[in-house]
């Protein structure tokens, strides 16, 4: 095979080439660089059609236009985001080209700077590793670039003879848990590289020993149970993020006796989460990077046994918990967890674990970041890439679980506040902004609050700020009809509202959740075209059109069917809240 010589401009035999000889060279080097950028291009085009039909793909998933919107604000270049219409709207753009699939994917592919912090809770079999670097390339190519920090509960189980672990001095403890770091850190790189991505190993630089000074020993026991620090500025991340390159990390600390020490995976990636959420503060850029103060959209545990198992069954179903608001359940989580008896006592404190590295995580960042545990990394994480919801919402009724996923969605959460039997402590003019942004339509205040002050049976309220509402009132008990026949007195849910601002959050799921505990029996009319409907479809046990009307009767409950009849009089009944649309004025 022919290889051009190289050669100097100031070689003398170079100088001495003939005119003709000079156009053979000139010609030999055009087509060898021709045929370089033709390859160059072939293969960037064929990682562009990659990336493109993953975009499709991921597009093609997605639960609702609204999120799709969210979706491209959040990772589109500002022009695309600013210029894509809302549906039904014309698109401001009268080039046809820039409509097509092909151009608007293509002006997705475009490097933003969102970041995941991922902790792989291993040990992985080899095809599942595969599996979850291919998720990280993929993520990357979506705009989200992964922060990984690895985990494995078997580097901390050392040998001594006879299995007598205590024969096994601190410096050969630490000496072997590194090498079984240092070993799956470069498993992970590897895997990355070889899914297309680029990878980089850190492995000292970041972290640190809480205290100045201590002895090896010392700093051993400090990184099984006490606190980590971080190193100011992160210059080891940031170089790797600056290059786009994932970052591979281990757990260990640094003394001040240069002693490289491991440590506890999540009390790295706590001490990580609150360097991270006291720089967003900051808003100057720092040593030239993109990323300036670097702060985490979501944070990611991806292990081998999948979300946290539920085991309360009241109105709820599945076997994981699907959606998680830390505020209102993490007590109530952490007690199932230490009376779980179908689970090993160390996959329950695995998760005990995790659940609190989750929650003082999400504590030191902004309340946008959301957590993940999953051990499905790739529908998994890229759907929740799009929106903050489960792919399957443990309120939705008659799920078989076997179709749901084993995975957790967690966010630091709303304070849930619950008023019985009265109206008193609620801000009403609060309270009727919310129910006029949720549903689009001015209320009748003075009519609705006088009808349900004395049948105000409970109010579910998310948040100090009104995010989002449930009111149930007593219906029924009296005779009704030329029969006389007394009606059944019913839980009717006359009200359930978000507020825009705070849909696709989660709020729906955790007031629902909020009202499955409080009534067995639930009973709510919607109209027969309201868009919302899908979603009460999915969370009712039965429902009924009333004849002669726009109305459509849900409930869920196991006194249901026997109470068709009343639930159909009782809706009937009830006066609408908001006033009719204005007509439309013709000019």
């Amino acid at each position: 095979m022919w290889r051009p010589q190289l050669t100097r401009l100031s070689d003398p035999a170079f100088l001495r080439t003939s005119p003709g000889a000079w156009n053979v060279i000139v010609k030999r080097s055009y087509t060898l660089r021709s045929h370089n950028i033709q390859a160059v291009l072939h293969e960037h085009k064929k990682a562009q059609e990659k990336d493109r039909d993953l975009i499709l793909k991921v597009m093609g998933t997605l639960p609702s236009p609204r999120e799709a919107r969210q979706f491209l604000s959040k990772f589109s270049p500002p022009a695309v985001a600013a210029t894509t219409p809302e549906p039904g709207q014309p698109s401001a753009t009268t080039d046809t080209t820039d409509t097509t699939a092909t151009g608007f994917v293509d002006s997705l592919l475009w490097p933003t700077d969102h970041l995941a912090l991922i902790k792989l809770e291993g040990p992985f079999k080899k095809e599942n590793l595969a599996a979850v670097a291919n998720t990280l390339v993929q993520l990357q190519r979506l705009g989200l670039l992964s922060i990984v920090m690895l985990d494995n509960q078997t580097w901390w189980q050392n040998q001594g003879p006879d299995g007598n672990t205590s024969a096994v001095s601190v410096e050969d403890q630490s000496a072997e848990i590194r090498q079984k770091m240092m070993n799956d850190m470069i498993d992970v790189v590897e895997e990355i590289e070889r899914s297309g991505g680029k990878a980089r190993p850190v492995y000292a630089g970041v972290f640190k020993g809480a205290e100045d000074d201590m002895s090896l020993a010392q700093t051993l026991e400090l990184g099984q149970e006490r606190g980590v620090s971080v190193r100011k500025g992160l210059r080891p991340l940031r170089s790797c993020l600056k290059l786009r390159h994932i970052p591979v990390m281990i757990p260990m600390v640094t003394s001040r006796g240069c002693h490289r020490v491991p440590v506890q995976s999540n009390k790295a990636l706590v001490a990580l989460a609150k360097y991270m959420g006291e720089s967003a503060k900051d808003t100057a850029g720092a040593n030239g990077t993109n990323f300036g103060p670097m702060v985490p959209m979501r944070l990611v545990v991806v292990n081998t046994t999948g979300g946290i198992p539920l085991t309360r069954t009241s109105g709820i179903q599945g076997p994981t918990h699907c959606f998680v608001n830390l505020k209102d359940e993490y007590n109530t989580i952490l007690d199932d967890l230490d009376n779980m008896n179908h689970i090993p006592a160390s996959l329950a404190k695995s998760y005990r674990s995790d659940l609190d590295m989750i929650k003082e995580s999400l504590d030191h960042l902004p309340r946008t970041c959301s957590a993940l545990i999953t051990s499905s990394p790739s529908l998994t994480l890229i759907t929740n890439l799009i929106t903050d919801k489960p792919l399957f919402s443990s309120t939705m009724r008659n799920q078989d679980p076997k179709v749901m996923l084993a995975t957790t969605v967690l966010r630091s959460g709303l304070d849930i506040f619950t008023y019985r039997d009265t109206l008193e402590g609620l801000d009403l003019k609060q309270l009727q902004t919310l129910l006029e942004s949720s549903f689009g339509k001015s209320l009748d205040a003075n009519g609705f609050y006088e009808r349900i002050r004395s049948r105000t049976k409970t109010v579910i309220l998310a948040g100090h700020d009104y995010m989002g509402a449930a009111i149930v009132t007593r219906e029924g008990g009296e005779a009704r009809g030329p029969d006389g026949k007394r009606l059944a007195s019913v839980a009717y849910l006359d009200k359930f509202s978000v507020a825009p601002k705070s849909q696709g959050i989660g709020v729906a799921d955790i007031l629902w959740k909020r009202l499955t505990d409080e009534f067995p029996d639930l009973v709510w009319r919607s109209r027969s075209d309201n868009p919302v409907n899908k979603w009460y479809f999915d969370r009712s046990d039965g429902n009924i059109r009333i004849p002669n009307t726009n109305w459509t009767v849900f409930w869920y409950g196991p006194k249901g069917l026997s109470l068709i009849r009343d639930y159909i009089e009782i809706s009937r009944d009830i006066p609408a809240s908001f006033y009719p649309p204005k007509p439309a004025q013709i000019n």
